[in-house]
Parts: C-alpha cells; sequence; structure tokens
C-alpha cells in the first residue's frame, strides 16, 4: 500500500513539472509594434514577423498591434519586416522577455506628400470657422484668409476636408478627391446668402421668346428648360442663362421642322438656337433632354440629328455639347477614335463649369468595358477621354445604369439602375440609385430605408425610372418614389419626395406641409421626373397633386428642407404645369406652364419665377 501511494505521489509531481513547464512554453508576455508617424498614407501596409515565424500588418487602422504568439521570461525575440513600400527603422528589434509585455516602436518615414492650401472667405468680425481632414487635423479661421497651409497629403489618396464648426455652412470647392503630385487650393465660401423669402409679388418673365420679342412659344410647343447662373451676390447673375427645348418656327431662324435646343441670357435678351452645325445649319432631326453649367455658359444636349458632326455616322441619337465661349457644337458620345458610338447616348449632364458631362448610352464601343446595354458614362471635354461608371462590382464590366445628374466639380454622379449587381447585397430587384465619386472604389446604394433596408416598390409600376438630382455641392440627393417604408410614418398611399444626405446617411421626406403633415396627391405629379435641388440641397421645388401643401392642385412650390418654409410659385385653378428647375440658390424656378403669367406677352410657354425679396437683377422691368 505505501508503494503505491509513492507512486502515486511521484505522478503527481511529474505532472505539476508538465505542467509548469507547458506554461512556461506556452509563454505569459505579448510582443506588439507601434507605428510611429504621425500620418500616413491610407494604401501603406507593412508586415512583420516575430522570429521568422508569425506576422502582423501595420496599415492606416492599426497602428499598434501583438503578435498572437506570447513568450516568457528568457525567451529571445526578433522583429524583422518582411514587406512595405518603405524600410521601417525598427527600434530595438531584438531582445530578452524581462517580466512584461515589450512594445517597439518603428518609424517607416513618410510617403510622398502634396502640401494643399486653403482660402477662406465671408468670414465677419466675431465669426470663427473650424475645418478638420480626415487624418485628424483641425484648422479654425476666425478672419477671412488667404492661402493658409493644410499641411502634408500623402499622393494618391482620397482626401476629404470638412467643416465642423461655424455660424453658417459654407461652401467647398475641391473639398475632397485624390490627392495630386502638385498643390491644389481648397476653397472654402462662407459669406451669408439670403434664402428666399415669400415675396410681396412674384416676377415673371416668359424666356420662351425670340430675341426681338416677335416670336413666343406656348407651353405646348416647349418642353425641359433649365436654368444657370452663378452669382447671387449684388449685380451677380444667379438666373441668368436658360436653355429649353421648342419646335416653334422663327427664333433665331429656326424653321419649325424638328425640336431645336435655344439658349436665352435673360440680362440681354439675347435667344440663340444653338443646335446648329459648323456652317450654321440647324439640327435635321429632334433635340431633348437639355441640360446648363452652373456657370450657364455650356449645354449639353442629345438629338437625332445627322448633320451636328462630321464624326457622327451611326444613325441613331447621340450627345453633343454647345459652348458659349466657342459657339460650336461637338460630339460627346464617341470612341477613343473620335467616331460617335455604335448605338443611342442620351440623357446628359453637365457640371458647373462645363467640362465634364455624364451621359446614357447603349453603344459597346465607347469603352472597352462596356458590353452593350443602356449604360453611365463620364466625359472630360478637355481630354477627351470616357469612362464607364456603372460597373458589375466583381468584373469591372457594364451592368447598367441611366438618368445621371452630376455635382459641381463633376466629381460626384447620382443615377438609376435596375442592376442588382452594382454593389454586394441589392435584393430587392427594383430600381435603385447609386453614387458614384471619382477616386473612390466601387459604388454607393442612395435608395435604401432610413434603417438600411430594402425599400418596397409601392404603386410605380415595375419598369419605372427614377431621375436623381444632386445638389451642387454633391452632399444631397432628391428622388421621388411610391415607395412606403424609406421613412416611417409613410402612408398616404401617394409618390413623395425624399432626401438623402450623403455624408450622414440619413433620408428625409420632404413633401409635407408646414407641419410635417402627409401630402394627400403625388409629389411631383409624374412619376420619374427630376426635382429641382439648389446648390447645398436646402431648397427643392417640384409640382404636386396634393392640396394640403399650400397650393391648389397641378401647381408649383418651392420647399425649404431645414426650416419646412413653403413658397407658392403657381396658383392656378385651371391651367397645368411642367417640371420645375432652380436656379443655384433658389431664387428663380424655371417650369412651363398653360397659363399666361408673364402680362408683357399674351402667350404660354417657359416661365421663370422670381421668389426673392433680395434686389432682381435679372428680372424684367
Amino acid at each position: 500500500m505505501t508503494e503505491k501511494i509513492i507512486k502515486i505521489i511521484c505522478l503527481f509531481f511529474l505532472l505539476v513539472i508538465n505542467l509548469n513547464s507547458f506554461s512556461q512554453d506556452a509563454g505569459q508576455y505579448r510582443v506588439g509594434i507601434s507605428y510611429g508617424s504621425s500620418l500616413r498614407s491610407k494604401y501603406d501596409k507593412f508586415v512583420f514577423s516575430l522570429n521568422g515565424n508569425q506576422t502582423i500588418v501595420i496599415d492606416s487602422t492599426n497602428s499598434t498591434v501583438y503578435f498572437p504568439q506570447k513568450l516568457s521570461t528568457g525567451q529571445k525575440y526578433t522583429i524583422t519586416q518582411i514587406e512595405g513600400p518603405r524600410t521601417c527603422n525598427i527600434y530595438d528589434n531584438t531582445g530578452t522577455i524581462t517580466n512584461q509585455d515589450v512594445l517597439i516602436t518603428i518609424n517607416c518615414g513618410f510617403p510622398a506628400l502634396t502640401i494643399l492650401k486653403m482660402n477662406v472667405i465671408g468670414v465677419e468680425p466675431g465669426e470663427s470657422f473650424t475645418f478638420s481632414d480626415d487624418y485628424g487635423r483641425t484648422h479654425t479661421y476666425p478672419i477671412s484668409f488667404t492661402g493658409s497651409n493644410l499641411g502634408g497629403f500623402p499622393i494618391g489618396d482620397q482626401y476629404k476636408i470638412f467643416q465642423t464648426a461655424g455660424p453658417r455652412q459654407c461652401i467647398l470647392t475641391n473639398g475632397h478627391g485624390i490627392v495630386p503630385d502638385n498643390m491644389i487650393i481648397v476653397e472654402a465660401d462662407c459669406r451669408k446668402i439670403e434664402p428666399p423669402n415669400p415675396p410681396p409679388a412674384i416676377k415673371y418673365d416668359l424666356v420662351s421668346r425670340s430675341t426681338d420679342n416677335k416670336v413666343t412659344t406656348t407651353y405646348y410647343e416647349t418642353a425641359t428648360p433649365v436654368i444657370g447662373g452663378m452669382s447671387n451676390a449684388a449685380g451677380g447673375n444667379e438666373g441668368r442663362y436658360i436653355a429649353f427645348v421648342s419646335y416653334a418656327k422663327g427664333i433665331d431662324g429656326s424653321l419649325g421642322k424638328y425640336r431645336q435646343i435655344f439658349w436665352r441670357d435673360r440680362s440681354t435678351g439675347v435667344t440663340k438656337l444653338i443646335s446648329r452645325n459648323a456652317t450654321g445649319e440647324e439640327a435635321n432631326a429632334d433635340c431633348h433632354a437639355p441640360s446648363i453649367s452652373a456657370d450657364g455658359e455650356t449645354v449639353a444636349f442629345e438629338s437625332y440629328a445627322t448633320n451636328l458632326s462630321a464624326n457622327d455616322n451611326n444613325g441613331a441619337r447621340d450627345v453633343f455639347v454647345w459652348k458659349k465661349s466657342t459657339g460650336k457644337v461637338q460630339l460627346v458620345s464617341k470612341t477613343p477614335s473620335g467616331e460617335s458610338g455604335n448605338s443611342e447616348s442620351m440623357e446628359p449632364a453637365v457640371s458647373g463649369n462645363g467640362n465634364i458631362i455624364a451621359f446614357s448610352s447603349n453603344a459597346s464601343n465607347i469603352v472597352e468595358a462596356s458590353n452593350g446595354g443602356l449604360n453611365v458614362f463620364v466625359h472630360d471635354v478637355a481630354a477627351g477621354t470616357t469612362e464607364l461608371i456603372s460597373k458589375d462590382y466583381e468584373t469591372g464590366k457594364a451592368a447598367g445604369g441611366s438618368v445621371p445628374s452630376i455635382s459641381e466639380d463633376g466629381t460626384r454622379i447620382a443615377f438609376c439602375s435596375y442592376s442588382y449587381r452594382l454593389v454586394k447585397n441589392d435584393n430587392n430587384n427594383l430600381w435603385d440609385i447609386f453614387l458614384w465619386q471619382k477616386g473612390t472604389p466601387g459604388l454607393k446604394r442612395i435608395s435604401m430605408t432610413s434603417t438600411g433596408g430594402e425599400r418596397d416598390q409601392g404603386t410605380e409600376s415595375a419598369s419605372r425610372v427614377v431621375s436623381p438630382a444632386i445638389s451642387g455641392d454633391g452632399r444631397m440627393i432628391a428622388y421621388a418614389t411610391t415607395a412606403t417604408n424609406v421613412v416611417p410614418g409613410d402612408t398616404n398611399g401617394m409618390q413623395d419626395v425624399f432626401l438623402y444626405n450623403i455624408e450622414t446617411g440619413s433620408v428625409a421626406r420632404v413633401s409635407t406641409g408646414k407641419n410635417g403633415e402627409e401630402g394627400n396627391g403625388d409629389s411631383p405629379i409624374d412619376q420619374g421626373v427630376r426635382i429641382g435641388i439648389s446648390y447645398n440641397g436646402s431648397w427643392v421645388s417640384f409640382n404636386t397633386n396634393a392640396t394640403n401643401l399650400g397650393v391648389p392642385k397641378g401647381n408649383i412650390l418651392v420647399k425649404n428642407t431645414t426650416v419646412n418654409t413653403i413658397i407658392p410659385v403657381t396658383n392656378s385653378t385651371t391651367g397645368s404645369t411642367a417640371r420645375p428647375m432652380l436656379s443655384r440658390f433658389g431664387n428663380f424656378v424655371i417650369a412651363g406652364t398653360s397659363e399666361k403669367y408673364d402680362k408683357r406677352f399674351a402667350s404660354s410657354g417657359i416661365f421663370t419665377f422670381y421668389i426673392s425679396t433680395a434686389p432682381c437683377t435679372n428680372c424684367p422691368k
């Protein structure tokens, strides 16, 4: 018995010794690496090994990382860099564990940087504006400043400058994008902009008329007006420039055989037929869908004509652009060799300065990745290059899209598509609105519910195409749908207008009354049409069949999206209205109506409606 007890005790001690040995082999202490540089590229990735075995990765989201393997006191360690864009300086890369964790500092230097500068205007005494970048640096401006240094940004990185504080929202130009290898300037316009208010009397201007006022076109002869002009300062040109479609005879020599594109300068009173070729001959087939730049000096449009460009040999609809500076029309929907695409192109949208044009096309030879079917492209007029943006998220091939809308700087485009291949997890089998951002891989789906779920079909047809409208600053997207679950409490069973905030991901219904009540009719009246939207999305315009939104059924209103102010634009009980568009700051609405609003002319047609109490530079006297 004693011998057995002795054996058991010996076995117990052997087990304890083995357990202690196992515990020591497993290790107690961690070895980690901390990246010492304060600024690094978002694409930098450095890989290190511990004793030639386990590896860890240091990147923009992981600045301090510990190896999974733990070591025991007395064990040696060696840290080695095995991958990275630059050779790192590793402080004390070898050593021995001494009863504690080890954290080793590395310095991998800086990537190639570009210094960006910032100009801030419109800061008044006592005010202060603060901006931040996505590298965690902040910049505060108590006074207007020109050429301040924002610091170094890694070349090739996506950057973003955003406002974090200030008494009002500033308008940023070059506020996001890809860091170039030469300096760029971020402009912050912080000037006060007086918003439109209900005026004592709205001023009307019939714009569908000839330069000499002898020819006016009716509501039924005109269509799809757009409005340009950027400045609302004293003497500014907001709402000065107009483009529209008409088949009326006699305006600037038009023959009245086909629908043509006209451009009007409301300050000078000049109306030009711009759908002409280099010899002055008007388009020999119908033209449609004008889009005007924010400065008003560029108009893109679609046309079935075959005589507007010597390179148009496809016998199909194409996209063209006219510039005031040259007075000439050139083909946009073309192949790399300059020939027209091998199928129809349409639905242009032009950037603020007229240099970037988005459009839809069925052509399969505009870019290599296109395989036919309706897709969205973006064309750089100056560079002569075209890019497909409605791409399959896995293959990069054309997946389908249409009706693009473009931000003023040309870096953000919203469009509609039925494809479920543009983003992952698109499972609603319905149209959706997508956002393309220059320099950002992949697309973003916009038309989701407020909780991020799939919207329902509502009462609209499965074949409905919805036209998104992106704000000039690229932050907001307006669209209309009969879906009932985009926001909670949507029980009216009608089409409603929604506004999506790209920066926050929030969505709100804006076709509501002053106290938030639901509209009792469709807004807008027709399905699939574009909503008018101001530069920063604070104002939208649409017509409505509702009778409880401040206007009679079938009329136009302007809605403030932040304080719920509603401004009636038309107030007719017998006539009809067409899609209204807004000028840059919302001081002018342009729309076709069957009513004769401008008492100087006995004609219906296209009118601008001035809805601000500020002095009106471009109003009729």
